[in-house]
């Protein structure tokens, strides 16, 4: 397959295509006597699988660690069970984080639609909620 079916079959840019082939993710091409990359058909689903590990968080190197596993038949069932604890651990890590920080925001409305009131500053409809969660009265 030349590239611009690859870009077409899995939704990734050539760039991405080339950055995953020099980091090691995906192999090589074998080159046509043109030079033109000739991508094997299972590329397509080794595209789709990088893309979904990135998705739930795991990095390249961590990717990179998983397909050399599976290339050398070598897939430490232990390590892979670690590796996705760690990932779940960094992501209630980062929900926690989320969660305070979705608090912190929630109240720095709250007080910029209440010294808004005070200032008697017109509160778009959408936000008079806040205002009056605050204990404020407002009126539009």
């Amino acid at each position: 397959m030349r590239i611009n079916a690859v870009e077409k079959a899995s939704g990734c840019g050539r760039h991405t295509i080339r950055f995953y082939e020099a980091e090691g993710l995906i192999d090589a091409p074998r080159r046509d006597s043109n030079n033109y990359r000739d991508y094997a058909p299972e590329v397509v689903d080794e595209l789709a699988f990088i893309r979904t590990a990135q998705d739930i968080g795991f990095t390249p190197a961590e990717i990179r660690s998983i397909k050399e596993s599976q290339r050398s038949s070598a897939l430490d069932c232990v390590g892979g069970a670690e590796l996705v604890d760690a990932k779940i651990s960094e992501i209630t890590r980062r929900i926690t984080q989320l969660r305070q920080m979705k608090t912190l925001l929630e109240q720095m409305r709250a007080d910029l639609v209440v010294s808004a009131v005070q200032h008697q500053l017109d509160v778009p409809v959408r936000l008079q909620r806040y205002g009056q969660a605050a204990g404020v009265t407002v009126t539009a």
